[in-house]
Order: structure tokens, then sequence, then C-alpha cells
């Protein structure tokens, strides 16, 4: 029903009221099996709902009154139809409007944030009345082409005439034409990046609809009296209040607050050229580029314009807003109508829908505001990863969440196999973004060194900036805001970073805070935005940590829920001696479950998510799609959901858990009824005759064989887990596993589940790809299990200090280097080593019968770059399937012809 947005009527009534609508004489039981399904908007409306006495049947029957009193929308706002954009007369039309707007008023007297704005308002009515026009000619014209298709069926009816016939389909095919724009509009509403042919449009496209409007109704909220309410006005007043409220500042602190906690942390600074790139004045060019980046089909803000207006009219508009932009970074502000935007909001999953508190606020902005806001992102997204430390991965350049996942099962491994005493606290902030301290963020802007041109950028667009709140089309009066960063402005992010560092910074240099320390690093906090993870290793550390949030508190308006908060106790009792009011308990870290022990990690995560996935396909195998529109539903829907988990998860679920989920997608596929085309064929490519169904097993090896790339890249800076795998690794170089053979199953190392679960996906590979890399030219000769003297693993630092680490550098054209060419070459001459060496190596590998040649497929997989990796090793994984073209050569068997790969891929796309 939730999904559906329909609600049970009598329950919504008597919320806690026994009732019956049956009475089995047979069992004397009573039940309640008959009800009144209406959807949540009608919720408002509905005035009472009852069950009447059994009489006539042996069912009761159940009655809901509706009054529908339904309150006009308030501040309805205009929206651009980008269909216009495809439409040639309209652009001939405003090219032309433009032009004659900006000749009467283009004049020195009038500034050119007032042209701007003057400008906008007055091709918002000359738009509308175009498309007013527009319409009504055809409605007219659709009006008049029935009518005439009408009188041509009533004279076929009656002659037969084939010229008839032929005027009628003629007709038909402009009233299609018509049909079909119609169309194209309604799915862009919904925001449809792929649309199926083949399903029946009309069914689904009203479906679609129906769901979507029902998923945006607020059905009932509780103001700030803790009365709920089912009325839209009240709704909507009730989240103005809580907005206006929430972006009310309760605290005011002194730069002297503010500057002492600052001074008392070291934080990078930019460099000059970094200041000189920042301050420069925006350009033409980077405002056309950051306008070229905005994606299209996103709402506008409270003018109406969206992106795809600009880039359509970029020329024509250009020079006027260009000569704004400068205009606004002179006079130091932003005209009020354009620093406006309205609030919409989401509910955030498994949240209580009648707080207003469990809804994320996405503030739409106008279009021409935000570009100037991603041109000044596209500055500071070139910085931030420079002054943020690694510890922090949301919305930085080049890092990703699975770090911090990766990161976080490395130090509960780490803690269990050294069994050390180890906690992981899990934050709950309250609207961390939309509680951000403008006076402090702007000193922290100070702090790292930005320039006082940018840091005015930032004043400008968060000077006495307003809102409303749009709810069920009511739209609330509009009120200032006074702290936060608007989630939906493309600065946001960074700016929450740079805001929330100083507080990572303190906790990471404070030195009574420990947490785990290994050779070259101290792992004690963890970030993705305001997501966040403590390591600490004792109680007191707890408490101090909680000290310097408080204090940080108090100087930026942050906010810990500690309540909520958990702790994950590893190895130790967290909550004796706390300060703070937390509980322990399981964590749920950027959509994961943890316990403490990492064998769960299966049941608690793979478990739910098959069974989810069980009933979405249960609900939707009834939708009108074709089998295409149901593959593609697979891919949009389900694997990006089971592809989240195999990202973030290194532990392989069972073998039954994938032919669940292959049997449950079958059963969708076929409606429930004998698979017509195998699994198998559906996966294959479509050049191969297949649907390219998402092999699942093939995207779990694919996202653990990421990280055989990325411990071969080693780079430390942008992964700080790896710090962690190489300290489980001992004297053995975390990238030289891969080339080691199995014994390393019998090493510490294979203790860890990330290093086991890597390591146990490229033996797979191997396998399927039927590659032997024993030995190889990588191969490593120190600290390798396999090269063993007297039992013991070798490592003679001198060789290694000339260079000589894999068997590539002693082993030349299937022979041992000599000793001259040892001393030649790498400056080293110990003849005993040497011997031993070249005993060793000669006894172990039979290197006279190998060129130490990599596999083709192995070299083509560590030779990817990290740009879209997963999707390249995936193909490269479905292309070791030797069947994948049975099904086309059938159908050449069949048809008695002859095709290649380029003929199916142009029938199947």
């Amino acid at each position: 029903m939730n999904d559906l947005g329909l609600c049970d009527a009598w329950r919504s009534c008597h919320p806690s009221t026994k009732g019956f609508t049956f009475f089995s004489p047979v069992h004397h039981s009573h039940s309640r099996l008959d009800y009144l399904l209406v959807s949540n908007s009608l919720l408002k409306e509905i005035k009472s709902s009852n069950i009447h006495p059994i009489i006539i049947s042996d069912h009761a029957p159940v009655s809901v009154t509706i009054s529908r009193e339904v309150p006009r929308p308030s501040g309805s706002t205009w929206r651009f139809n980008t269909s216009l954009l495809k439409d040639q007369e309209f652009i001939e039309f405003f090219k032309k409007e433009w032009a004659t707007f900006l000749e009467f008023n283009n004049t020195s007297e009038i500034s050119p944030s007032i042209l701007w704005e003057a400008a906008k308002a007055v091709m918002r009515g000359k738009i509308i009345s175009y498309s007013t026009h527009k319409k009504r000619k055809e409605k007219a014209d659709l009006l008049e082409l029935e009518n005439k298709i009408k009188t041509l069926e009533t004279a076929y009816a009656a002659s037969a005439q084939e010229h008839i016939l032929g005027d009628m389909k003629n007709l038909k095919l402009q009233l299609n034409d018509i049909i079909n724009k119609q169309t194209q509009f309604q799915i862009q509403r919904l925001r449809l990046e792929r649309y199926e042919n083949s399903n029946k449009s009309g069914k689904f496209l009203a479906n679609q609809l129906k769901i979507n409007k029902e998923k945006s109704t607020i059905t009932s909220i509780m103001d700030q009296t803790g009365n709920v309410t089912h009325d839209p006005v009240k709704i909507n007043n009730a989240f103005k209040d809580f907005y206006q409220n929430l972006y009310t500042p309760q605290i005011n602190p002194s730069e002297q607050s503010i500057n002492s906690f600052l001074n008392n942390i070291n934080l990078p600074k930019l460099n000059e050229d970094q200041i000189t790139n920042l301050d420069s004045p925006l350009s033409l060019s980077e405002l056309h580029e950051a306008l070229s980046l905005m994606p299209n089909g996103k709402a506008p803000g409270p003018d109406g314009f969206p992106a795809e207006f600009y880039k359509e009219f970029w020329e024509q508009l250009a020079p006027t807003f260009y000569k704004t932009v400068k205009f606004i970074n002179e006079s130091q502000s932003l005209p009020p109508n354009m620093n406006s935007a309205n609030i919409i909001l989401l509910l955030k999953p498994d949240k209580d829908p009648t707080s207003p508190s469990s809804y994320r606020p996405i503030s739409l902005i106008n279009a021409d505001v935000k570009i100037i806001c991603k041109a000044l992102a596209q500055r500071i997204e070139k910085v931030t990863p420079h002054i943020i430390d690694f510890d922090q991965t949301g919305f930085i350049k080049g890092r990703h969440s699975d770090d911090n996942v990766r990161r976080l099962v490395n130090i509960i491994d780490f803690a269990t196999i050294k069994n050390q005493e180890m906690t992981i606290l899990s934050l709950d902030a309250e609207k961390a973004f939309d509680r951000v301290n403008w006076k402090f963020l702007i000193a922290a802007l100070h702090k790292f060194g930005f320039g006082e041109s940018f840091i005015n950028w930032i004043k400008i667009l968060y000077h006495n900036p307003n809102a409303s709140v749009r709810t069920n089309k009511q739209t609330s009066n509009r009120f200032f805001l006074g702290r936060g960063t608007r989630q939906g402005c493309p600065l946001s992010p960074s700016l929450f970073a740079i805001f929330i560092e100083p507080l990572a910074a303190a906790i990471r240099q404070n030195e009574s805070i420990k947490g785990i320390k290994t050779k070259h690093s101290h792992h004690k906090i963890s970030l993705y935005a305001d997501d966040i993870l403590l390591f600490l290793s004792n109680i007191h550390s707890v408490n101090e940590t909680a000290t310097i949030i408080n204090e940080f508190s108090s100087i930026s308006d942050y906010s810990i829920n500690w309540n909520k908060s958990v702790l994950l106790p590893l190895n130790s009792n967290a909550e004796q001696g706390l300060t703070i009011p937390v509980k322990s308990g399981n964590i749920k870290y950027l959509g994961i479950y943890f316990s403490p022990k990492i064998s769960e990690l299966v049941q608690l995560n793979y478990t739910p998510i098959l069974k989810n996935i069980q009933d979405d396909l249960t609900r939707w195998t009834n939708l009108p799609l074709s089998l295409m529109g149901k593959v593609a539903t697979v891919k949009m829907k389900i694997l990006p959901k089971v592809n989240y988990l195999f990202s973030m998860i290194p532990t392989q679920p069972p073998l039954k858990w994938f032919k669940t989920l292959d049997s449950s997608i079958s059963s969708f596929l076929w409606n429930n009824k004998p698979a017509r085309i195998s699994l198998k064929t559906l996966k294959s490519a479509k050049s191969c005759g297949g649907l390219e169904l998402p092999n699942f097993h093939n995207y779990f090896l694919a996202n653990r064989l990421q990280y055989i790339l990325k411990w071969l890249k080693n780079n430390p800076e942008t992964n700080s887990w790896l710090d962690l795998e190489q300290a489980l690794c001992g004297k053995i170089n975390l990238s030289d596993l891969p080339f080691i053979s199995q014994i390393v199953k019998k090493q510490d190392c294979f203790k860890s589940i990330n290093i086991n679960a890597t390591l146990t996906a490229w033996w797979e590979f191997l396998k399927i790809s039927k590659s032997s890399i024993q030995p190889c030219k990588m191969t490593p000769i120190w600290n390798n299990p396999d090269i063993l003297i007297n039992k013991k693993i070798i490592h003679f630092p001198a060789w290694q200090a000339g260079g000589i680490k894999q068997l590539e550098h002693i082993i030349i054209d299937r022979r041992f280097i000599t000793p001259q060419e040892l001393q030649d070459k790498h400056g080293i001459y110990n003849f005993l080593q040497y011997q031993q060496l070249k005993s060793i190596i000669t006894k172990k590998f039979k290197y006279r019968d190998n060129d130490l040649k990599l596999p083709n497929v192995v070299t083509t997989l560590i030779n990817f770059s990290m740009n879209k990796t997963l999707s390249k090793i995936y193909k490269l994984l479905c292309n070791l399937d030797n069947n994948i073209s049975l099904p086309t050569t059938k159908w050449d068997a069949d048809l008695s012809i002859s095709t290649d790969e380029s003929f199916w891929s142009e029938l199947c796309l």
C-alpha cells in the first residue's frame, strides 16, 4: 500500500480501535477482511469511516465519508516547458523578443542586475503568452483533426472508396504526431532517462505519474504544539515554522572564541598560485563550462528557468548575464529575487512521516545563481584535496565512500587479530548541513588561507538568502535564512567539508585521544561528509573526544544527538566510565550494518536485501512491461542496490544467495512461468544475441578485483585503508600478494577479511581465464614464502636498493643474470648471496621453459586505468565465457544465413 500511495480509510479514523467485518460461525472468530483503500492525497478529506452491522451477507459494509473541500494552490510557480526548445518557431520568437527588450532597455541608467531581473520577468510573460497561444492552437487543431477523421470514417463506411481511406490515414498520422509530442512531455515530467517503446505507454505513464504524485503527497504532520494535522495549509505552515526555526542561528559566537579554537590546531594553507586562481575574476568561459556541466531535467528555482533554457540561448543571454555577474561582484550584493529558493522535501528512508525532521530539504535555487555557484565550485574542488585530510572522502575528487567502509573493516580486523581494545563511535549529527554557522565558516576559510575575493563571493551568496517551503501544491511565505548550506547548491559539499575539517583536525591532533596506530599512521576518525566514525582505544579517548565536539559545537552551531549515537565495542566494555549518554550496539554506516564480528556481514546485509528485492520483483511482475523493459528494470532498480553492497562488503554471499536472486529475476521476467530463454543467454552481450542482463556473480568479482589494481597502484594518500592492510601483511609487500602462490593462505595476512576476499577473487579470475602466473616477471623475490633459504624467507636489502625486486630483474632471456651483469647494471657483487639466490630460483622456477610473460588477459586487467574500472573489469569477465556466441550460431543455422557482431548489435540495441 505504501508503494502505491494508499491508506486504510477506516484505520486512519480509528487508529487504536478494534473493528471486525466478518464473523466465522464455524470457528467462532471475528476478523477484519474488508477494506476501503484511498489515496494518501485524499486522507485529509476523510471525515469519517464506519463498519456497519452484518445483516444481508456474512460481511459487514464499510463506509467512508469524504468532503471535497480542497484549498486552492497557493503561490503557484511557473516552470518553463523545455519541450519548447524543440520548437524552431519558439526559438526564433525568443531571440527576437530578447533583442527587442535589450534595444529599448539596455541603457547606462539601468544597473546590470536590475536589467537582468527585469529581462527575466518580461521574457517570462512573453513565453507564457506564446505557450498559451500555442496550446490553444494545438487543442483546436486536435479537435479539428478528430472531427475530420470522424467525418471520413462515416463516409468510408458508406462508400468504401480508397481515396477516403488514404485521406483518413494521413489525418491519423497528423493526429499521432500531436499525441506523440504530448507523450514525450509526459515522459519528461517523469524524468525517465530511458523508455522502452515496446511497453504499453499509456498505462505505464499513468501508473508512474500516479505513484510519483502520491509519494510526494504529505498527508499529515505534527506541528510545534505536538498536534497532528491533515490540512494542506496547516501542513505547509508547520514546515515553514520548522525550517524558519532550523535556519535561525542558536548562537552568536565571538571572533575571539572562534579564533581561539582555530589557532590551537594546525590546518594546511593554500599556496600563492592556488589563492591567485581562486581570487581571479570569473570569466565568461568558466561560466559557460559550469553551465555545460549542469545536468538537464532538474527542477528550476523560483524564476522557473532551468539549465536547458540557458544552454539553448547562451549566445543571446551571455553578454547581459556576464555584466550582471561582474556587477554583483563589484556591488557585493545579489538581487533579492536572485537569492531566493524553493524548498522541496524528500522523506528519509525508514523515518516517521509525521515528523518534520524526517524530511530532507532540497533547495531549488535559480539557474543563474547556480551557474555562478558551479563555477566557484569548480575552482574550490581543485584545492580541497590539498587542504582536506584523507580521512574525509565525501565529495572530494578522487575519494570514495567504499574506502571508508574498507578502512572500517580493516580496523575491526586489526583490533581482532592483534587483540587490541577498541571502540568505534558512530556519531549522529543533527541536520549538519542546515546548522552551519556562517561566521565560523568564514573564519575557517581565512584559516585555510583563502583570499578575500573568493571569500567575498561566499559572503555575497550567504547574505540574506530567503526561501519558501513547497508542499502539496502549497507555497509558504518567504523567510530569511541565518545559517546552513543549501542542499542543492553545487558549492555546499565543499563548503561543508571546510566547515567540519577543523573538528576532525582537533581530534586528530589531540595526543590524549588514542586510536589504531600503525607504522606510518594513527587512525582516529573517518568522515564521509557529515557521517563520522571515531576509532578510539579507551574510554578516556571517548570522553576527550566528546569534550572537543562540545567545544566545537559552542562556536559552530554543530550538534550531536548523543542519544542516537552508537558505540560498537571491540574487545572492551565500552559503557563503563562514559560521560556521554550513548548506548552500545551494532552500527549502520553508509547504509551497511556492522557488528563486532565481521563474519556477520552477510547475514546483516545480504539476507535483508534479497528479501527486499524479492518483494519488489513480486510487486512489479504484473506491470505492463515487455521483456526488454523488465531487463531495463533489473538494471536500473536491482543492480544498483546489489552492486552497492558488492562494493562495500568484502565477504562473498553464498552461492545459494546468487541462485535465489537469479531465480527471482527469472520469475519476474517470465511472469512466474517457465523461462523461454535461459538466463545465460539473456546475460550475453547484445552482439551475441543476449540482452545484457546483469551477471551478479561477475559484478561481485569485478568489485573485488578493483582492489588488486589499488594494491598495485599503492597510493596511500587517497586510500587510507592501504596502510592498515600493509600493517597486517608484515614484511610482505601488499602489491606483491597477487604474484605469490596460494601458499599465502598460511600467512597471518590471510586472516584479514579484505585481503582474503581480494585474493580469493583474484585466484578465481585466474581460474576462469585459465591463466598461470607462477612464475611470472612480477613474482617478488624478497619476503616471498615461495622462495626460502634454510626454510626462511629472504631479503637482501642491498639488492633491493639496487633495483632488484622481481624475477624480471634477474631472469633475462630465460637465463639467470651473470655476476658481471649484476655488478655492471646494479652495482652489486656478493658471490655467496648470488649463488644462494640462483640455486633456489633455479630449483623453484622452471624459467628456461617460461618467458615469464603475463597472460594477455592478466596484462589487460592490471593495466586498466582507475577510470570506470568496474565496468571494464566486468566486461572482461563476461567476455571470458567461451559459449557466449551460441544463441547467434543457432539463429544462423535456423535461417541459413551468416551474421556478425555488428548485425546483432544493431538489431538488439
